[in-house]
Formats: structure tokens, sequence, C-alpha cells
């Protein structure tokens, strides 16, 4: 696989306050094409102001962030870097802009100068991948978050980007539609081939992803598999970050001499374990 996300010793630091620390220091991570990517971290970690500096909505003060082999300082890649690496962000409101769902979709290739037959076709074939076809005539406000979110994929969809970045898209969504978004997430990675780089602070949603690397105080501190992220329960603690449920489930079982694979990491996965 190719490096589709190169980030080289990456500083920086917001200037409202002067004197103020970087909220990220010296990080370095290169994300391949086609991977999915879970960046975990408490709030004030940095990993959201690192989902802004992946398609240029920010500059590093220090170091460089490549996409597709084109830096982000360069202003005459941004459009090209921004076609590649779509935002999700936590509110899907502050993406909505229309007064139809269909339209919502249709506006950034609108803005593009795309053709109205493109434009029928990306919006057909993006509200059929996110499941909101039959929404297509109803008002934003009147959607569910869970559907709102969903509108705000379809849009960026619609522009086919090669990466996705979800940062902490599901924190303001209920439990059932928080699972709907990250199976969403999941889905359009298997089904695409998309990058995927999902920005939470729940464990939970790292379960199935290829890798991990949580962050803490602006620096990479552990990165892996989530076996292995999850096998390192005391560096977990340290951070405060709580074991989901299903990974508890599976330690007990294994003080109680049951052979449970490390990589049985969901509910589904311990139950198949189990069985004769």
């Amino acid at each position: 696989m190719s490096i589709l996300l190169d980030i080289q010793h990456v500083t920086y630091a917001y200037p409202v306050v002067a004197g103020q620390s970087p909220v990220l220091r010296d990080v370095s991570l290169q994300v391949q094409e086609g991977e999915y990517i879970v960046v975990l971290g408490h709030n004030g970690s940095g990993k959201s102001t690192l989902a802004r500096l992946c398609n240029a909505l920010l500059l590093p003060d220090q170091g460089n962030v490549l996409v597709g082999g084109m830096n982000t300082r360069d202003i005459t890649k941004r459009r090209s870097i921004r076609d590649t690496v779509g935002i999700i962000f936590q509110n899907p409101d502050n993406q909505i802009i229309a007064t139809l769902v269909e339209d919502d979709i249709a506006w950034s290739l609108a803005v593009q100068g795309a053709t109205p037959e493109l434009i029928a076709e990306r919006v057909e074939a993006a509200m059929a991948a996110v499941g909101v076809t039959a929404l297509r005539q109803l008002a934003p406000h009147k959607l569910s978050g869970g559907q709102r979110q969903r509108v705000a994929i379809a849009g960026i969809l619609a522009l086919r980007p090669r990466c996705i970045i979800a940062d902490e898209a599901t924190s303001m969504l209920d439990p059932l539609a928080r699972q709907e978004i990250v199976a969403l997430l999941h889905q359009l990675h298997r089904e695409y081939g998309l990058t995927i780089i999902h920005v939470t602070h729940l464990l939970e949603e790292a379960a199935l992803a290829q890798r991990v690397v949580i962050l803490k105080q602006g620096q990479l501190v552990l990165a892996g598999t989530p076996a292995e992220i999850f096998a390192n329960t005391q560096t977990l603690q340290t951070l405060k970050l709580t074991l989901p449920e299903p990974i508890m489930l599976a330690g007990r079982l294994r003080e109680l001499g049951y052979a449970i694979a490390d990589n049985a990491l969901t509910i589904e996965a311990i139950a198949q374990e189990l069985r004769p």
C-alpha cells in the first residue's frame, strides 16, 4: 500500500494566547491508502487539531503534512488536498446549509461547477451509500442527529474523496445512532476502499479498526493494533481510558481459564470463542 497521509514532526499552537503551549508537539504519523485508523485521546489531547491539519484547515508551525505527496503549505494544492481528504465534524449542523437533503448533498459539487448530470449521478450514489435516499425531499432540521450525520457524510462522499476523517462524529449521538454511524464508516471502508481516520475518545469505537494511535497532551504515546492496545491495560489506566465492557469480559473469562484469543474484541467474537 502507498502512503496517503504523511505527518512529519508536526508542532502546532493556537495563536489565541501568547506563550501558550503547543497543542501538538513533534507528532509524526503515516496513514496508508485504504487503512482504517482510530485516533484516541481525551479532550485537549490534540486529536481534532491533528484532523484539521490533515486537509489544510490548519497549517503546522513546524514540520510538514503531505497528502498524496502534496504539501498542505502549498496554496496551489489546497483544492486538491481538500478533494482528497474530507472531514465530518462533531456537529453535523455545522456542515448542513441547504433547506433540502438532496440540495445540501449537491451543494459542494455545484460550487465546483459540476454539470447537472454529474451532480445528479453523484448525489444519487451518495444518498444510496449512506441510506438517506428516502429523506431526499425533507428539511435537514427535521431529521434525527444520526440522520443529519449521514447527510453530512453523503455531502463528503459526493466529492469522491480518497479519505474521510470523522472528527468526534458520534459524540453528540445516542448510543444506537453512534453504533450505526460507526458501522457505516466501516461499510464505506470495505465497499469503497476509503481511507478512514476515526477520531474519538471512546475506546469501544476502536475495536474493529486496523490500527489505533493514542494522543496525550499533544504527543503520540501509543500505537498498534486494537488487540495490542487493549492488552496494554496498565498504560490505558494511566491514560485514564476506560476499557470497553467486551474487553473486560474477555479478561475475566481468561482469568477463569477460558482460552479467549487476544483479537476477540467484541461480544460476537467472544461468543464465537466460547462455542464448543
